[in-house]
Protein backbone atom coordinates (compact mmCIF):
# COMPACT_ATOMS: atom_id res chain seq x y z
CA UNK A 1 0.00 0.00 0.00
CA UNK A 2 1.26 3.93 -0.79
CA UNK A 3 2.02 5.12 2.26
CA UNK A 4 1.00 8.24 0.96
CA UNK A 5 -2.10 7.16 0.30
CA UNK A 6 -2.33 5.27 4.10
CA UNK A 7 -1.15 8.98 5.86
CA UNK A 8 -3.85 10.41 3.54
CA UNK A 9 -1.46 12.74 2.82
CA UNK A 10 -2.86 15.19 -0.44
CA UNK A 11 -0.01 13.96 -3.36
CA UNK A 12 -0.26 15.64 -7.02
CA UNK A 13 1.01 14.73 -10.43
CA UNK A 14 0.78 15.52 -14.04
CA UNK A 15 -1.37 13.39 -16.24
CA UNK A 16 -0.39 15.27 -19.67
CA UNK A 17 1.57 17.32 -20.39
CA UNK A 18 3.77 14.28 -20.19
CA UNK A 19 7.90 14.58 -19.90
CA UNK A 20 9.76 16.10 -22.82
CA UNK A 21 6.20 15.61 -24.95
CA UNK A 22 5.71 17.83 -27.87
CA UNK A 23 2.93 19.61 -28.21
CA UNK A 24 1.75 20.98 -31.41
CA UNK A 25 0.24 24.66 -31.64
CA UNK A 26 -0.17 27.36 -29.01
CA UNK A 27 -2.75 25.72 -26.36
CA UNK A 28 -1.49 23.44 -23.63
CA UNK A 29 -3.94 21.09 -22.14
CA UNK A 30 -3.57 20.17 -18.71
CA UNK A 31 -4.96 17.47 -16.72
CA UNK A 32 -3.63 17.05 -13.81
CA UNK A 33 -4.16 13.75 -10.94
CA UNK A 34 -5.00 14.64 -7.56
CA UNK A 35 -5.25 12.09 -4.41
CA UNK A 36 -6.60 12.14 -0.78
CA UNK A 37 -7.27 16.14 -1.22
CA UNK A 38 -10.88 17.99 -2.46
CA UNK A 39 -10.72 20.46 -5.02
CA UNK A 40 -13.15 23.44 -4.47
CA UNK A 41 -13.82 26.73 -5.91
CA UNK A 42 -11.83 29.14 -3.15
CA UNK A 43 -14.01 32.25 -3.96
CA UNK A 44 -16.96 29.91 -2.53
CA UNK A 45 -15.42 28.19 -0.22
CA UNK A 46 -13.33 30.58 1.85
CA UNK A 47 -13.00 28.77 5.09
CA UNK A 48 -10.25 26.69 6.00
CA UNK A 49 -10.73 22.72 5.67
CA UNK A 50 -8.34 20.15 6.03
CA UNK A 51 -7.99 17.87 2.43
CA UNK A 52 -9.52 20.80 0.53
CA UNK A 53 -8.61 23.69 -1.36
CA UNK A 54 -7.66 24.05 -4.96
CA UNK A 55 -4.35 24.54 -7.52
CA UNK A 56 -1.96 26.78 -8.75
CA UNK A 57 -0.15 26.43 -11.66
CA UNK A 58 2.72 28.27 -13.11
CA UNK A 59 4.44 28.19 -15.90
CA UNK A 60 8.08 29.03 -16.63
CA UNK A 61 7.97 31.01 -14.04
CA UNK A 62 10.90 31.58 -11.38
CA UNK A 63 9.36 33.33 -8.67
CA UNK A 64 6.32 31.42 -7.67
CA UNK A 65 3.54 33.34 -5.83
CA UNK A 66 0.24 33.26 -4.71
CA UNK A 67 0.28 36.30 -6.47
CA UNK A 68 1.62 35.05 -9.73
CA UNK A 69 -0.11 31.98 -10.05
CA UNK A 70 -2.90 30.77 -12.19
CA UNK A 71 -5.70 30.28 -10.01
CA UNK A 72 -7.24 26.45 -11.08
CA UNK A 73 -10.85 24.67 -9.30
CA UNK A 74 -9.95 21.58 -11.70
CA UNK A 75 -8.02 18.82 -12.19
CA UNK A 76 -7.79 20.44 -15.66
CA UNK A 77 -6.61 23.82 -17.77
CA UNK A 78 -5.80 25.17 -20.74
CA UNK A 79 -2.95 27.48 -21.16
CA UNK A 80 -3.44 29.67 -24.17
CA UNK A 81 -1.02 31.55 -26.64
CA UNK A 82 1.85 29.33 -25.48
CA UNK A 83 4.91 30.55 -27.87
CA UNK A 84 7.30 27.72 -29.24
CA UNK A 85 9.89 25.94 -27.17
CA UNK A 86 10.70 24.20 -24.25
CA UNK A 87 8.19 25.17 -21.06
CA UNK A 88 8.14 24.14 -17.67
CA UNK A 89 4.42 23.93 -15.79
CA UNK A 90 4.67 23.42 -11.78
CA UNK A 91 1.43 22.80 -10.00
CA UNK A 92 0.34 22.86 -6.46
CA UNK A 93 -2.21 21.85 -3.93
CA UNK A 94 -3.13 24.88 -1.59
CA UNK A 95 -5.75 25.96 0.81
CA UNK A 96 -8.53 27.77 0.38
CA UNK A 97 -6.65 30.78 1.49
CA UNK A 98 -3.75 29.97 -0.64
CA UNK A 99 -1.11 29.48 1.41
CA UNK A 100 1.19 26.07 0.95
CA UNK A 101 0.35 22.37 2.42
CA UNK A 102 2.50 21.19 5.26
CA UNK A 103 4.05 18.76 3.08
CA UNK A 104 3.59 20.90 0.06
CA UNK A 105 1.65 19.19 -1.98
CA UNK A 106 3.86 19.99 -5.77
CA UNK A 107 4.73 18.29 -9.03
CA UNK A 108 6.66 19.71 -11.93
CA UNK A 109 6.83 18.71 -15.65
CA UNK A 110 9.32 20.24 -18.69
CA UNK A 111 7.85 19.83 -22.49
CA UNK A 112 7.92 21.46 -25.55
CA UNK A 113 5.76 23.35 -28.06
CA UNK A 114 5.82 23.90 -31.55
CA UNK A 115 4.17 25.77 -34.07
CA UNK A 116 1.93 25.36 -36.91
CA UNK A 117 2.43 27.74 -39.42
CA UNK A 118 5.13 25.95 -41.13
CA UNK A 119 3.04 22.52 -41.70
CA UNK A 120 0.09 25.04 -42.79
CA UNK A 121 2.07 27.12 -45.18
CA UNK A 122 3.55 23.92 -47.08
CA UNK A 123 0.07 22.19 -46.85
CA UNK A 124 -1.28 24.81 -48.69
CA UNK A 125 1.00 25.75 -51.32
CA UNK A 126 1.28 21.83 -51.96
CA UNK A 127 -2.93 22.00 -52.18
CA UNK A 128 -2.58 24.87 -54.93
CA UNK A 129 0.03 23.12 -57.10
CA UNK A 130 -2.50 20.05 -57.04
CA UNK A 131 -5.62 22.23 -57.91
CA UNK A 132 -3.68 23.89 -60.59
CA UNK A 133 -2.10 20.67 -62.01
CA UNK A 134 -5.43 19.49 -62.41
CA UNK A 135 -7.06 22.35 -64.05
CA UNK A 136 -4.28 22.36 -66.49
CA UNK A 137 -4.73 18.47 -67.06
CA UNK A 138 -8.54 19.25 -68.00
CA UNK A 139 -8.06 22.41 -69.61
CA UNK A 140 -5.77 20.33 -72.37
CA UNK A 141 -8.21 17.24 -72.54
CA UNK A 142 -11.29 19.58 -73.09
CA UNK A 143 -8.79 21.28 -76.11
CA UNK A 144 -7.76 18.39 -77.32
CA UNK A 145 -11.47 16.77 -77.57
CA UNK A 146 -13.13 19.97 -79.01
CA UNK A 147 -14.94 18.73 -82.45
CA UNK A 148 -15.39 21.72 -84.58
CA UNK A 149 -18.98 23.48 -85.20
CA UNK A 150 -21.17 20.97 -87.42
CA UNK A 151 -22.12 22.60 -90.80
CA UNK A 152 -18.32 23.59 -91.26
CA UNK A 153 -15.72 21.82 -92.76
CA UNK A 154 -12.49 21.69 -91.80
CA UNK A 155 -10.01 22.87 -94.81
CA UNK A 156 -9.02 20.69 -97.49
CA UNK A 157 -5.31 20.57 -98.00
CA UNK A 158 -4.48 21.96 -101.40
CA UNK A 159 -2.52 19.86 -103.51
CA UNK A 160 -1.13 20.81 -106.82
CA UNK A 161 -2.44 17.99 -109.22
CA UNK A 162 0.09 16.53 -111.16
CA UNK A 163 -0.36 15.90 -114.89
CA UNK A 164 1.49 12.97 -116.34
CA UNK A 165 3.28 14.14 -119.64
CA UNK A 166 3.51 11.45 -121.92
CA UNK A 167 6.55 11.04 -123.82
CA UNK A 168 6.21 10.52 -127.48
Amino acid sequence: MNLALALLIPLVSFISPTPNQILTGNKVPVKLAVTNFAIVDYKTHPRLVPGQGHLHLWMDQKDLTKTSAVKVTSDTYTFENVKPGAHTLVAELVANNHSSLVPAATASVTFRTVSLVSTSNSSSLLITSVIAFLLIVFALYFVSTVKPKSGTSPRKSSKKSSKRRSRK
